[in-house]
């Protein structure tokens, strides 16, 4: 009885330090206990984290499976760095986080950036979250160039129509869109109160998006569109 009881014990003391271990390490990083899909993993403490800037396809649409399989080869029970952009959290509750896998003799991988590069997931460019926009967009360009992973196996229109909710902005007060014309009138942006305001849908695919203010549209390379008062 007493063995049983000190194997228990011995359990229970392995558990509360392995937990400390994991929820308190240093800058930034966190251990992935499970892996959901391709672009969301939990914490021991139940904490789920989306990865920033990217969207991967949902559970029944092609290449789920991959990139769920793919990221949880990467991170799956390993320590990662989770590094936040401007907003902290979605509105489902989900922190927002760029990862980076350190590896021993190798460069640090940022797996934001592999999975879009590899046709496992799309560049999605949500502000004020523009940090590695560019980047980002640049790997999505590659992967289609290259027809990689979805780009090479999926439909291109499914491809093309991943993304979790229709051109909502997180924050309803980032409310200016930022609009690419394919009509040669070049990145306009829009506020409320433009004669077609709302008519206008955001795609993020191409690289529109959100802004909070007039000044992040304007160095992001918008213009105010014409029809604006």
């Amino acid at each position: 009885m007493k063995k049983i009881f000190f194997i228990i014990i011995l359990i229970l003391a392995t558990v509360f330090l392995f937990g400390c271990v994991t929820q308190n390490l240093p800058d930034g990083k966190v251990y992935v206990a499970e892996v959901i899909d391709g672009d969301t993993f939990k914490l021991q403490d139940g904490t789920r984290v989306r990865l920033l800037g990217i969207d991967t396809p949902e559970k029944g649409e092609c290449y789920y499976e991959e990139a769920r399989d793919e990221l949880k080869k990467l991170i799956g029970s390993k320590v990662v760095r989770a590094d936040k952009d401007i907003s902290d959290k979605d509105k489902y509750d989900r922190l927002l986080r760029y990862v980076i896998l350190e590896r021993e003799g190798e460069d640090n991988l940022f797996v934001n950036d592999y999975l879009v590069r590899q046709g496992l997931a799309i560049d999605i460019g949500i502000a004020p979250d523009n940090r590695y926009r560019d980047l980002l967009s640049s790997a999505g360009e590659e992967a289609k160039r290259e027809r990689r992973g979805i780009w090479e196996n999926c439909d291109r229109d499914e491809a093309l129509s991943l993304r979790e909710e229709d051109s909502l902005p997180q924050d309803p007060s980032c409310n200016i869109k930022g609009n690419i014309s394919e009509k040669g009138y070049g990145k306009t942006y829009l506020i409320p109160g433009c004669d077609n305001y709302n008519s206008v849908k955001i795609d993020t695919r191409k690289g529109e998006q959100f802004f909070c203010t007039e000044e992040e549209a304007v160095t992001a390379g918008f213009r105010k569109a014409t029809n604006c008062p």
